[in-house]
């Protein structure tokens, strides 16, 4: 890649011939791949290598989340989340890849420099821990689990399936973690060292993103075209990838009612509503 970009090798070192390294890596389900027309291999390769680096920036957005809240001094059991977090994006990381490597890939994916490094922003760290909690985790992992659930649904069982089922659960608290904050917050638990920003202001943020988030090209175009043939639909769903018209819809879903629904079961509800002028 130019200078903005950088290629990263997915491998294993010797360590993991260790047996007792080897205990604390991930086992992935057994996974058999099913005779696939050429273009459906492709999308599928394409599809789990996708999903790999969305994890892997994962465990990037993860650690500075941490960070952000070791430099407020958040209390210790909210940095213990974040760190479990953080573990499960890698675990999710080594769970994609090997799907991707079963559909023959070779491990090696191109990243954006910013995706890799997660600035922070000249606004501070309180404000950066704010936006996190309520965009990152309140609006796209609430997102995310909903649109994982409905992956699940929409495929037949198989091992590619489990790997989707084995990051759902870890997905719960992902969900959870940004609405339990911003309700704490509100409530004026987390002044010490995350403080309120004002509803006014959280109802502008949290708009300006769910809007972003809803022109979000989650489907490339001719995936999504490829995947209106019946048989590469069905194909593509041996392997755990709804067809592409139906990913969109279900990102959509959850988008709206996913995060309506969990904003108001922790009573955020209002803060969704658009601000004056919106």
């Amino acid at each position: 890649m130019d200078d903005t970009g950088l290629d990263l090798c997915f491998d294993d070192s010797p360590l993991v011939t260790d047996t007792v390294m080897a205990r604390h890596r991930v086992s992935p389900p057994p996974l058999v791949v099913p005779p696939l027309p050429p273009l459906a291999a492709e999308i599928a390769r394409r599809t789990w290598e996708d999903r790999t680096r969305a994890e892997y920036i994962g465990v990037m957005v993860a650690r500075r989340f941490h960070g952000l809240l070791v430099d407020l001094n958040a209390p210790n059991d909210v940095q213990e989340l974040a760190v479990a977090i953080l573990m499960h994006e890698q675990r999710h990381v080594s769970l994609c890849l090997a799907a991707a490597r079963a559909l023959g890939s070779e491990g090696e994916l191109a990243f954006e420099l910013d995706e890799l490094q997660q600035p922070r922003t000249a606004a501070g760290p309180a404000a950066d821990a704010f936006e996190m909690a309520a965009v990152t985790f309140a609006l796209g992992e609430v997102t995310a689990l909903g649109l994982v659930r409905s992956a699940i649904r929409a495929v037949p069982e198989s091992g590619f399936r489990e790997i989707l089922r084995r990051i759902a659960r870890d997905e719960v608290l992902h969900a959870r973690i940004g609405p339990a904050l911003l309700r704490a917050c509100r409530a004026g638990q987390t002044s010490a060292w995350l403080p309120w920003p004002g509803d006014a202001a959280v109802r502008a943020l949290v708009a300006a993103h769910r809007t972003a988030l809803s022109t979000r090209a989650v489907v490339e175009p001719e995936d999504a075209a490829a995947a209106r043939d019946p048989a590469i639909a069905g194909a593509l769903a041996t392997v755990a990838i709804p067809a592409g018209d139906t990913f969109k819809a279900a990102y959509l879903h959850a988008l709206d009612r996913d995060v309506a629904a969990t904003w108001r079961r922790f009573g955020l509800a209002d803060l969704l509503e658009a601000p004056p002028g919106g």
